[in-house]
């Protein structure tokens, strides 16, 4: 290449270089002005304008990590979960290219996102990230973030026990790219109806930008939904669902308010319109917001979500009841069982009356708001259950309706997959987890050294309101299998009234479960000897908490029926009561033998190697008042006398951790035996033994952990009977001599040996020896 040449090439290259500079400095001033137009709407929050001009200033090549953030944020503040989730790509780069200007918000932003997004794990890691940077004096952004974690983890969780539920999504019309939520149905499902929120078209209302108003689908006679209708209601303000009474006549609706307001207004279905809306009470009604209702089928009571003082957090549940004379009460918070420092809201009453439905963002939400179930039980509702994945999902999950039969669930989502914004969802109920919940008692009572049945009475009290519950149960006396049905979530009292023992209770708190539930349980009685004289007894209980997943090769015809019992296709109360009340032993062995062939108690693993084992012992002893005075109570009119209540959880714990305490004495106590010889023929304690004695009482007052084991000994000599009888006599004398210094038999281990083996010396079987146990651990 000439001189020449190379003069023209290098000024082609300059030319191209300068004109790529150009490009780069037209597109960096054109992303430099997409920002300064940006950050005017992102001042003003009109982040859906502003999300573009940040878009084409990125496309453009801006790097600016601040740039990145506020595009996340734009799309983190939109309304649809789709538009949300696009948020985490920026996020990401603004958190990985942090300078000072970009908030430390950016990782619980971008945690949020995650979480919706069901990045769980990368959630958690941000979510740590951002607590890192708080401050310790920082309380509120302390509680944000200790929150975010715990319903991250309940999603962990939650996702993990997935149940078998095929979620389905209602297409067009009843579904479009706006929001659709709310959704309530008529018992029989020949109606739904159905809240919409829509960008507002009508140019006589300017001043709302988008409209609520409800929507009507009918069913028809093949199970297809109609294409809906609008509801007209008179009104200025947006309008929704709020309920619906099981016939479909009557619908609960909401009306509007200024300042955030809005009430609960009844309408009434007419030939082919509805009624004008009437306010359905200054009880349910207040000053401030009441979104959602529903309405029991005899119309006698409302529960509703309101924002109004003296809740316990945001929204919360009430509930109102006519009075006798058709008057609404005053309305009743849930309490703390329900409502938490969260929002709580869409309460929906099944017709059952006793099952509760409703919206938290508190509890164990696993993200958003999730749907939860409570049941009535005694008076008393259960602790809110959360309906589980997939039902619910780290995205928003509310306004939930279940239907009579109990076999098809309704609600309102904004997980990813939807048509935009909230959508309509359904599906089917499993069996299992659509029945009324009970508990089922398992168990059996076994007595003496070798555990043998024997003939038993049980009674069982509900310590509530002091009434048996049910039957006077007999466990069959050739197994000592009993079977009991209880609700759960209680407290009750066992009577137990065994052949040959003073009658004993015992005291059972039920899990408070909200589905079916099995507990299993052992009770094994002993007689307690001392030298053949009787002077107490042992009651030792054993329990273990099952639920009914657990599988098992069973008959057919028994798993047939016990499924049927188990999903309350069966009416388990009215079918013991028939067999009893008919004295149909022959049906009732055949009820026991079906519950115990689902889940046999004889595969029940009743020894520590179980850890859902609940094990504590108690003894009775006759000579202390304090333990064997007989108890009188009246229950129904009847007067039944028992021993001192064992509270077997109480008991469980306690003597659990007693086995954990620290010894606390000289280990080397328990190596010292002492021996007490007696003449020939006699029975007489020698004082030369007493100071001996004595100085093992010292250590039982010093140590009150420890007892004494005392062992007889026989000659092998004469006969054998009266020397056994005769060595119980000496043994009774030392046990005697400590008894009366206030030893109490419950720290008196007692034992016959009979004859010395290989006795050389006579003397020896004339002995009786005494030794320092340690009662945690001696049988």
């Amino acid at each position: 290449m000439n001189i020449q040449d190379m003069k023209i090439s290098m000024r082609i290259t300059v030319m191209t270089f300068l004109a790529f500079l150009s490009l780069v400095s037209v597109s960096l001033a054109q992303s430099d002005q997409n920002v300064y137009k940006a950050d005017k709407y992102f001042s003003i929050r009109n982040y859906s304008e502003a999300i573009k001009l940040y878009k084409a200033a990125i496309e453009s090549g801006n790097t600016d990590p601040l740039v990145h953030y506020r595009a996340g944020y734009s799309l983190f503040s939109m309304n649809d979960l789709n538009d949300q989730i696009q948020a985490i790509p920026y996020f990401e780069f603004a958190a990985k290219n942090k300078n000072n200007n970009v908030p430390n918000e950016v990782y619980l932003y971008l945690g949020e996102m995650l979480h919706k997004d069901i990045r769980l794990q990368e959630a958690i890691t941000n979510y740590e990230a951002y607590k890192k940077l708080l401050s310790p004096y920082d309380k509120k952004g302390q509680e944000e973030v200790k929150r975010q974690l715990e319903i991250c983890n309940n999603a962990i969780f939650l996702m993990g026990e997935k149940k078998d539920i095929q979620i389905s999504r209602f297409s067009s019309p009843i579904n479009s790219e706006f929001t659709e939520y709310n959704p309530v149905i008529a018992a029989d499902q020949s109606i739904m109806a159905y809240t919409a929120l829509k960008p507002n078209t009508d140019r006589s209302r300017p001043e709302l930008k988008f409209l609520e108003e409800i929507y009507i689908s009918l069913r028809d006679n093949n199970g297809n939904w109609g294409p809906p209708s609008k509801i007209d209601i008179e009104t200025k303000y947006n309008v929704g669902t709020a309920g619906i009474s099981p016939d479909g006549e009557q619908m609960l609706v909401f009306i509007g308010g200024v300042n955030n307001t809005g009430s609960i207004y009844v309408i009434k279905r007419e030939e082919n319109s509805w009624s004008i809306p009437v306010t359905i009470g200054n009880h349910v009604n207040s000053q401030y917001m009441e979104s959602t209702a529903s309405l029991t089928p005899d119309g006698k009571t409302v529960y509703f979500a309101s924002n109004r003082p003296g809740g316990y957090g945001g929204f919360d549940i009430y509930r109102v009841s006519k009075e006798d004379n058709g008057q609404w009460g005053r309305a009743e918070n849930m309490g703390p069982t329900i409502n938490t420092a969260f929002d709580e809201d869409a309460p929906f009453i099944h017709p059952d009356q006793k099952t509760l439905f409703f919206t938290s963002t508190g509890h164990n939400t696993m993200g958003g708001s999730d749907i939860f179930k409570s049941v009535l039980m005694g008076g008393k509702w259960t602790k809110p259950e959360n309906m589980g994945y997939p039902i619910n999902t780290p995205a928003n999950d509310s306004y939930f309706t279940l239907t009579a039969d109990g076999s098809k669930g309704f609600f309102s989502s904004d997980r990813q997959g939807g048509l935009g914004g909230q959508d309509i969802y359904y599906f089917n109920m499993p069996d299992q987890y659509a029945n009324i919940p009970l508990t089922m008692v398992k168990g059996r009572i076994l007595a003496g050294d070798d555990l043998q049945p024997l003939p038993t009475r049980i009674l069982v009290v509900d310590n509530e309101s002091s009434q048996k519950i049910d039957f006077v149960y007999n466990p069959n006396p050739k197994t000592g299998n009993y079977l009991i049905i209880l609700p759960p979530g209680k407290n009750y009292d066992m009577i137990i009234e065994s052949e040959g023992y003073l009658p004993y209770t015992l005291n059972i708190n039920v899990p408070d479960q909200t589905y079916f539930y099995e507990l299993y349980q052992q009770i094994q009685l002993k007689l307690i000897k001392q030298f053949d004289v009787v002077v107490g007894q042992e009651v030792v209980v054993k329990n273990a908490f099952y639920d009914t997943k657990q599988s098992q090769y069973v008959d057919p015809k028994l798993a047939n029926e016990a499924m049927l019992v188990q999903n309350d296709s069966l009416d388990i109360y009215d079918l013991m009561d028939g067999i009893i009340a008919a004295s149909d032993e022959e049906a009732y062995d055949y009820l026991l033998d079906l519950m115990f062939k689902v889940n046999p108690i004889d595969a029940i693993t009743f020894d520590e190697s179980n850890e859902d084992l609940e094990a504590a012992k108690r003894v009775y002893y006759f000579d202390e008042s304090d333990t064997t005075k007989l108890l009188q109570r009246t229950i129904e009119g009847e007067t039944i006398f028992s021993l001192p209540t064992f509270m077997v959880q109480e008991e469980a714990q306690k003597q659990k951790e007693q086995k954990k305490e620290p010894i606390t004495y000289d280990k080397a106590l328990l190596n010292k035996v002492s021996k007490v010889y007696f003449d020939s023929d006699k029975s007489d304690l020698k004082t030369q033994y007493h100071a001996d004695l004595n100085s093992i009482m010292d250590a039982l007052n010093k140590h009150p952990e420890l007892g004494i084991e005392i062992a007889g000994y026989a000659s092998s000599d004469g006969n054998a009977d009266y020397n056994r009888r005769l060595s119980n006599e000496r043994a009774i004398a030392v046990l005697n001599y400590f008894n009366y210094k206030g030893v109490v038999r419950r720290r008196i281990v007692a034992k016959g040996y009979g004859a010395t083996a290989n006795e050389t010396d006579p003397t020896e079987g004339r002995r009786v020896e005494i030794k320092l146990v340690d009662l945690n651990t001696v049988e």
